[in-house]
């Protein structure tokens, strides 16, 4: 009953359009009022401000600022020339430099929205004047923009790593084989439907274009060796690195590419804030809401009904993939993730999942939500940048889709592309 009200009030609310932060608390405060009267409301309060107040989620703050820097200092136009320079020359160019430009922006910025709007607003025209469909070039840098949270740095993986307790180091390193395997998947893809419709390609691969471009990106493309290079060798944790990220995209963009002003960097600072803080709020939020999911024993619930079906852990974890894909077409990535982590977490150590592979496994999962209907952001903000409908870029996204569930699937069964480079590079 209690577990009924907890979630039938947090989908009352936010079917009536409040803030998901407000109808989660609201769900909260309904559930500790009726079932658990004689605890003092006052540990709403407590557990909302314990759940911001994580040392490792300073990287939170320090990510997003890094990214807001370096997107203000001029790197995008650097780094589409430089993919432009590599895989321009192959069949459907323009396709394939969006997918990698993606890649070498999540690097920077780690972050699936920015990586739309920054990588969309340059190549979508470009795409479009070269003779690529509108809902093409929206489907291709909607798809391709998941990479940005799953390449290190990524906001989701220490949200992950902060809910789970595990290493947030060991998440970033965990991401690498995982993004690239979804790029060139999407390239495969890309390349396979620019033949069918005769997608133009650009110039002729040559050594001195891509060593010029190179060059003239390199000072982006240091920034993710210096994150994840100092993560590895041990120099400093993942949070320092996000110090030293924003140090960095500071002195680059003001000093070395002189494209950011003082004034640009008080706007990155209004932005970063802007994100964290929400990010923030809704952490709080849903810690409470998880330390209710515990006290009502919801996690051992699940388990149970789970395992009246099968306890055969490829079993599990497929209906573990179903059902977040599900919640992914209804709830963003991370209010989805700090909601179902303390719930699905216990099961998946049950069954003997390493905790870093389930959490690549569900970040993924819950990032394909953000290319899914009804909610997915990307799909409205890249048709909004090609000025085309919402619905034929869904139609045009749908081979990118299944790539995309085809490699999570690979992932979740094949924990080698998650676990070799952490256990290589981590002592267990």
């Amino acid at each position: 009953m209690a577990v009924a009200a907890l979630v039938g009030t947090m989908l009352c609310l936010c079917a009536l359009g409040m803030p998901l932060v407000f109808s989660v608390l609201g769900a909260c405060f309904v559930t500790l009022t009726i079932f658990r009267p004689a605890l003092p409301l006052d540990v709403m309060a407590q557990f909302f401000v314990n759940g911001m107040d994580h040392y490792a989620l300073l990287a939170v703050a320090f990510f997003f600022l890094a990214g807001e820097l370096m997107n203000a200092g001029g790197i995008t136009q650097r780094l589409v020339a430089f993919a432009n320079s590599l895989v321009g020359h192959i069949r459907g160019g323009l396709a394939h430099v969006n997918i990698v430009s993606s890649m070498l922006f999540a690097g920077i910025s780690g972050s699936a929205v920015a990586d739309t709007a920054a990588i969309g607003s340059v190549l979508i025209p470009s795409m479009k004047k070269a003779g690529y469909s509108a809902p093409f070039s929206a489907a291709v840098t909607e798809a391709s923009s998941v990479v940005g949270p799953i390449i290190p740095p990524s906001i989701p993986m220490i949200v992950f790593a902060v809910l789970a307790e595990v290493s947030v180091g060991k998440m970033f390193v965990a991401g690498i084989m995982p993004g690239v395997l979804v790029g060139l998947s999407l390239m495969a893809i890309a390349y396979v439907i620019s033949r069918r419709r005769g997608y133009p390609r650009e110039e002729n691969l040559s050594l001195r274009r891509v060593v010029h471009s190179g060059i003239r990106a390199a000072v982006p493309l240091v920034a993710p060796i210096i994150i994840v290079g100092g993560v590895l060798g041990g120099v400093f944790t993942a949070t320092e690195a996000g110090a030293v990220a924003v140090a960095y995209a500071f002195v680059a963009g003001r000093f070395v590419l002189r494209e950011l002003s003082y004034e640009d960097c008080w706007k990155a600072l209004i932005r970063s804030a802007h994100g964290t803080a929400t990010v923030l709020v809704i952490i709080g939020a849903c810690t409470l809401f998880a330390w209710i999911v515990a006290d009502l024993q919801v996690s051992q619930r699940v388990a149970d009904i789970m395992f009246a079906i099968s306890r055969e852990p490829w079993i599990v974890l497929l209906m573990l993939n179903i059902f977040f894909l599900l919640v992914g077409l209804f709830i963003d990535p991370l209010p989805a993730l700090i909601i179902l982590v303390p719930i699905f977490f216990p099961i998946a150590l049950e069954i003997g999942v390493d905790p870093i592979h389930f959490g690549v496994m569900i970040v993924l999962n819950l990032l394909i939500g953000l290319c899914t209907p009804p909610v997915g952001f990307l799909i409205y903000m890249s048709a909004s940048i090609a000025d085309t409908q919402p619905e034929k870029v869904v139609k045009e996204s749908l081979p990118f889709l299944a790539v995309l569930v085809a490699v999570l699937l690979l992932i979740t069964y094949v924990p080698a592309f998650t676990l070799t480079l952490p256990n290589l590079f981590f002592d267990n």
